[in-house]
C-alpha cells in the first residue's frame, strides 16, 4: 500500500506524462521547469518517432524517460526534484 510521500510521488511521476482521451501524451511539468518543456517535447519526439504511441509499453517508458528528465534537469538547474513536486499542482490524470 502506497501512503502519504510516497503516494504523492507516485501522482507526481505518473503526472509527468498522461495520455488524454484521443490518445495524445500530455507533458505536465512543475512551474519551475515549464520553461524546458519544448525541450522534454522534443526528446520524446525523436525518441518515439514513428513508433505507435498508443503501445503501452511505449507510454511506460516515455513516462520514465520524462522523470528521469525532470530529476537530472532538476540537477541541472539547481532545483531540488523534492521542491518540485511540492510546487505541482495536480497532475492530469492518465485518460484526461
Amino acid at each position: 500500500m502506497i501512503v502519504g510521500q510516497d503516494a504523492q510521488d507516485l501522482t507526481y511521476c505518473l503526472g509527468i506524462l498522461s495520455q488524454s482521451h484521443g490518445g495524445n501524451w500530455v507533458v505536465s511539468l512543475p512551474p519551475d521547469l515549464e520553461v524546458y518543456q519544448a525541450e522534454l517535447e522534443a526528446l520524446l519526439g525523436r525518441v518515439f518517432s514513428g513508433h505507435k504511441a498508443s503501445v503501452p509499453e511505449n507510454f511506460a517508458l516515455a513516462q520514465q524517460m520524462s522523470l528521469n528528465w525532470c530529476m537530472s534537469k532538476c540537477r541541472e538547474v539547481g532545483i531540488s526534484f523534492e521542491e518540485s513536486l511540492s510546487k505541482l499542482s495536480s497532475p492530469v490524470p492518465a485518460g484526461e
